[in-house]
């Protein structure tokens, strides 16, 4: 579903902000973290979307949403952390840190914003279709994040699923 509608969204813009952390994190790591945090921002901005052009879907989409976000629940947060960490570890203290934070946090929201406008852009009939069928993909497997992102919840969490 999520490929007829912005293939793009995903790995984005976090991993030009932050993707050459540190050496240790390194650039596959950032991109596969990117790709990840991403997707957690790209089903709320498709979600958005949808209420706002089914509004009387509201709370079919609302708690599809909802439930898409208890069985990520561990996994969002772990990302939340690890986000936050590879910010900490391009930062010299806890001022830079805020800063950086803010700076790079901004940038998901632009990004976010951005996949907002694009779908908005999509022909009428083809996002209300998609929208449709949102409620359903969210509260399937093909939209969990191991299997939208294989290679990337893979290096980032090995075989294990939440």
């Amino acid at each position: 579903m999520r490929k007829n509608i912005f293939a793009a969204a995903g790995g984005w813009l976090l991993v030009i902000a932050c993707g050459t952390g540190s050496a240790q994190t390194g650039a596959d790591y950032g991109a596969d973290l990117g790709a990840l945090y991403g997707e957690r921002y790209w089903i709320q901005a498709y979600k958005d979307v949808c209420v706002s052009v089914l509004p009387k879907s509201r709370r079919d989409l609302q708690g599809a949403y909802d439930e898409w976000r208890a069985r990520h629940e561990e996994v969002v947060e772990d990302l939340e952390l690890r986000f936050a960490a590879m910010v900490k570890g391009m930062s010299r203290d806890e001022a830079e840190y805020q800063q950086n934070y803010n700076k790079y946090y901004d940038v998901v929201m632009r990004q976010r914003d951005e996949d907002k406008g694009n779908l908005r852009k999509l022909p009428r009939e083809d996002l209300v279709k998609q929208c449709k069928e949102l409620p359903g993909y969210l509260r399937g497997p093909g939209s969990d994040m191991y299997n939208t992102h294989p290679k990337a919840f893979g290096a980032i969490y090995g075989k294990k699923r939440p």
